[in-house]
């Protein structure tokens, strides 16, 4: 799959664009849902503490998955490697954004 993505980006600049864009609003998105996220738990103390270490917990299974995946199905020739690194790196992001907003959600509602 990653080769025929690589494909895909390869035949046209709009393909390429197509799959930046999204990869960064992926990107960008969790980072701003983790920031708003962190905001609302308020100050750290015993409690936030131990809710941003689930959260990081979760992030950092998520990078050793991403990188054991990168590492196994990328070539050596693939053209656009960063962009599917970057693109794996977003995905830990969403992890964490979407943890953090579950456990918003459990913790304070």
């Amino acid at each position: 799959m990653i080769d025929v993505l690589d494909r895909w980006m390869l035949e046209n600049v709009v393909n390429f664009n197509i799959f930046v864009g999204i990869m960064m609003f992926i990107y960008i998105g969790s980072l701003l849902v983790l920031f708003f996220v962190g905001k609302k738990f308020g100050k750290p103390d015993e409690r936030t503490n131990a809710i941003y270490l689930k959260i990081i917990s979760s992030m950092f299974t998520t990078q050793l998955v991403m990188t054991g995946l990168f590492i196994s199905l990328v070539d050596s020739n693939i053209q656009h490697f960063r962009q599917f690194l970057l693109l794996f790196q977003a995905i830990v992001f969403l992890v964490g954004a979407i943890s953090a907003s579950r456990l918003y959600q459990k913790e304070f509602n």
